[in-house]
């Protein structure tokens, strides 16, 4: 299975690292540090080429599912030396960062299946994938269809234990080292919309403090998974919250679609974890409106 390939090239990239290495690899071309090595250091350059090598490999392996994964020049570089993050993003344009995001989401979920022993999903997401695949005609979807693949599966054949140990191991494998934001729920909020809204996943979002409730209300415009099932496909919301809050549990509830592309849903921290991989509408105003149109 993929997710056990990814897996053991993480695991092999990890082995190799160290907390304050001299060196890191970084894409000579757009400046990133591409997954599976983001924010690794390493003691030599010999061990930084090894690491280096098992990037392209990972990389490779995705591209077996997905033509459209990216290809990245991995190379090693003095640490001081290396671009800095905000570098690395006015170097990437738009489409770059959404397809490099969908891809690294999607490969870090995959190695938390296959690290938490449920091939099952692995299997039925694969095979959803590779159906979806024969009747995908523009090619930037792959990598979308693949992340709805995993995260459909992950909510039909799972319950709240394995989500939660999912996204936190998929947060855990993508790491988080430009805000630090444990502690602080509402910050990590911010920062975790934020950065779906710059790597293109979301067009825009508005919070607001829930009213008489825990938590927050949210709303997401132009959502990239936004459904017209009546269901919200809830798993990057939930890593990226959970990769800027590792110790903080959270449920997400309430959604409901406001338009075909729009919609609002309740976030509480400090709570029993749920709605992590996927919701169901709670009011779907849309087909209120479209009444009251007649």
């Amino acid at each position: 299975m993929v997710g056990s390939t990814l897996l053991d090239i993480r695991r092999h990239v990890d082995a190799l690292a160290t907390p304050r290495g001299p060196y890191a690899v970084v894409c000579g071309r757009t400046g990133c540090e591409p997954s599976p090595v983001t924010g690794l250091r390493f003691d030599d350059r010999d061990t930084a080429a090894e690491a280096a090598d098992a990037a392209s490999e990972y990389r490779a392996t995705l591209r077996q599912y997905d033509p459209q994964v990216l290809f990245y020049e991995p190379l090693v570089h003095d640490v001081e030396d290396a671009p800095r993050g905000d570098v690395i993003e006015d170097r990437t344009d738009e489409r770059v960062r959404y397809l490099s995001f969908c891809h690294d989401v999607a490969g870090a979920t995959f190695e938390a299946l296959s690290a938490a022993g449920l091939r099952d999903v692995e299997s039925a997401a694969m095979e959803t994938y590779l159906t979806l695949a024969e009747v995908v005609t523009d090619p930037d979807d792959f990598c979308l269809t693949l992340l709805w693949s995993v995260t459909s599966e992950l909510a039909r054949l799972t319950g709240r234990r394995e989500q939660t140990a999912v996204v936190a191991s998929a947060a855990s494998a993508l790491r988080c080292h430009d805000v630090d934001t444990t502690g602080r729920p509402a910050a990590g909020l911010e920062a975790a919309l934020d950065h779906l809204e710059a790597v293109g996943f979301l067009d825009a979002h508005a919070v607001e403090s829930a009213a008489d409730e825990a938590g927050w209300r949210i709303r997401l415009d132009g959502y990239a998974l936004a459904e017209r099932t009546g269901r919200l496909p809830t798993l990057p919301v939930s890593i990226a919250l959970a990769r800027q809050l590792p110790t903080t549990p959270f449920r997400l509830a309430d959604a409901t679609p406001l338009d075909d592309h729009t919609w609002q849903l309740r976030i509480e921290p400090d709570r029993v974890p749920g709605g992590l991989a996927s919701l169901d509408a709670r009011n779907d105003r849309r087909l209120y409106d479209r009444n009251t149109d007649r």
